[in-house]
């Protein structure tokens, strides 16, 4: 029997970390989950006060609302999941209920392969959350290490708060309690991104196996020549074989577009947001690096935006990826239609086949936000989006 929530696991790890998981939530984690909204939220805020007391210039909104971004992509992720907490714990029920009907040894073996495939992208993706983190976290005490071990001889201060805030207090008195609330809120920010997408993703990745059943049923409907018994009865035994087993695949293809769907129906909102601060938070940061590097500014300035611009970028690509498989597996059952022996089949069996592919014909993939489907196209749709915005900041700085 599978266990659907052990495949989750790492993702259970992450999300109670934050009080996101919507199992057996305790009074504990209910007064967990408003701190840690609360907490990355009054960070962003500190940032929009910079605007009070400082020179408005274009540079430094542009600055500002570069980092402004990034924070905000984690809170739509949090605030969602907070949201949908009922959701996300049905889309899992509902997964296991599926895993409950399994019998056969080669179903079950195909939707492990989809959830080992799945928390291998969880744990790729954490590595790489956990690098940015911890390049965020020594970028404070940046000219600290640099003036330390490689023995720099420029006048810098020994503590540099690269991302711009204003809390209307002696910074230098207070650093130190700065320091921390900015620590925390980029560790739940990463988190939140992290945890919350890959678990989409994981499901996703599941729904992929279900799919993949319904073609492996489909490659089964064959299996037995109906034209090699002569023996009336054996034959029309094997025709109601056929036709079983084409039934149950057609009835797994329907549960895995049940599942897609249920996903794009609950969380397009979401993403709607997630797609425009996406775009807006890459263009602003490749702004920023061209910006920096240009005028040769502190190498600590240029990792940050270097890892926003990453993390960006590796989200989108992780997120237009998936939906890529879920098109390619929801098109090889129909492959998989056209290359079976259909002709050996009596003639009603062809006819159902038949329809079954004029199904073929209908361009079916995940629409993200009602603007575009996740593709491999799609990332490349963003990515040019982001550089075309870049562009027309750049040039109209330039004049």
């Amino acid at each position: 029997m599978i266990r659907i929530v052990e495949t989750f696991r790492i993702h259970r790890i992450l999300l109670l970390a934050i009080g996101l998981w919507p199992f057996n939530q305790s009074k504990f984690v209910q007064l967990q989950l408003p701190l840690f909204v609360v907490v990355p939220n009054s960070f962003i805020i500190f940032q929009l006060t910079s605007f009070i007391t400082a020179e408005c210039t274009v540079d430094l909104i542009i600055k500002i609302l570069s980092t402004i971004f990034f924070f905000l992509l984690g809170e739509v992720h949090q605030i969602s999941f907070w949201v949908n907490a009922y959701t996300v714990k049905c889309f899992v029920n509902r997964l296991q209920y599926f895993c409950n009907e399994l019998k056969d040894e080669n179903e079950i073996a195909i939707i492990k392969k989809y959830g080992n495939s799945a928390e291998h992208i969880t744990i790729a993706v954490t590595l790489f959350s956990g690098c940015c983190l911890l390049i965020l976290s020594l970028l404070p005490i940046l000219p600290w290490i640099l003036g330390t071990f490689l023995l720099v001889n420029e006048s810098r201060p020994l503590y540099n708060m690269q991302i711009v805030t204003e809390y209307f207090v002696d910074k230098d008195k207070t650093f130190y309690l700065i320091l921390l609330h900015t620590y925390v809120s980029v560790c739940i920010g990463i988190i939140a991104m992290c945890a919350a997408g890959m678990m989409l993703v994981a499901y996703l990745k599941h729904v992929c196996g279900v799919f993949s059943i319904a073609s492996y049923n489909m490659e089964q409907t064959m299996m037995l020549n109906v034209h090699e018994k002569p023996n009336l009865w054996r034959r029309s035994r094997n025709k109601m074989e056929i036709i079983k087993k084409l039934r149950r695949a057609v009835h797994v293809h329907r549960i895995a577009i049940e599942l897609s769907e249920n996903f794009t129906t609950n969380f397009n909102a979401t993403y709607f947001f997630i797609v425009g601060i996406v775009v807006i938070c890459l263009s602003l940061n490749l702004y920023q690096i061209f910006q920096i590097v240009l005028h040769r500014s502190y190498v600590e300035e240029l990792l940050l935006h270097l890892v926003f611009a990453a993390a960006m970028l590796v989200y989108s690509l992780v997120a237009n990826y998936t939906g890529q498989e879920i098109i390619e597996h929801y098109n090889d059952m129909f492959t998989v239609a056209y290359n079976i022996r259909w002709y050996t089949a009596p003639v009603r069996i062809q006819r159902l086949i038949l329809f079954l592919l004029q199904r073929s014909c209908k361009i079916y993939g995940l629409k993200i936000g009602g603007l575009f489907i996740a593709s491999l196209e799609g990332f490349a749709s963003l990515f040019t989006a982001s550089i075309s915005y870049f562009t027309v900041l750049y040039s109209t700085q330039k004049r």
